[in-house]
């Protein structure tokens, strides 16, 4: 876990290079703002696996809105996800590999990203274990990135991650 951030601002991006080697638990936090992004607001997840072999994103206002990968992505398997939180604009996009795998335009409420620790590997640091390989993790919170931004960004992290996207 890191120590408090506080974003003050509604927008959050995260990229992480990742290998998932299970998909025996249900969402598994890779990482997760706050100690459980169901329960308290301003706070964002993603999970690998969310369900058996995808991936997913939630983001939470006031409202909770969570979206998994059509996809499957079975394990063992690396992927660079990014995760696009953006709670004024009721948008969460997750993105692997550089490609839009999934997205929600439900409805985040209001407010802010609040002040938490980012807990790195699973829930709060005690339940919902990653089983896995975590090569780089970027986040930033902040106004949405543009289109160049977002792919050297995902270039960065897979380079890191050892496989071309």
């Amino acid at each position: 876990a890191t120590g408090t951030i506080t974003p003050g601002i509604d927008k959050a991006q995260v990229f992480a290079g990742v290998r998932k080697l299970s998909d025996a638990t249900t969402y598994a936090m890779v990482a997760e703002f706050s100690a459980n992004a169901g329960s308290n607001t301003g706070t964002f997840a993603l999970m690998a696996p969310y369900t058996t072999s995808t991936y997913g994103l939630a983001s939470k206002g006031t409202v909770f809105t969570d979206v998994g990968t059509a996809g499957v992505y079975p394990a063992p398997i690396a992927n660079v996800l990014t995760g696009l939180g953006d709670i004024s604009g009721d948008r969460a996009t997750l993105r692997v590999n550089g490609i839009q795998a999934a997205q929600t335009t439900g409805d985040q409420g209001t407010g802010n990203y609040l002040a938490y620790p980012l807990y790195i590997g699973a829930r709060g640091g005690t339940t919902l274990f990653f089983s896995g390989h975590l090569y780089s993790l970027i986040t930033r919170f902040g106004p949405n990135l543009d289109a160049p931004t977002i792919a050297s960004t995902e270039t960065y992290v897979a380079g890191k991650t050892g496989i071309v996207i």
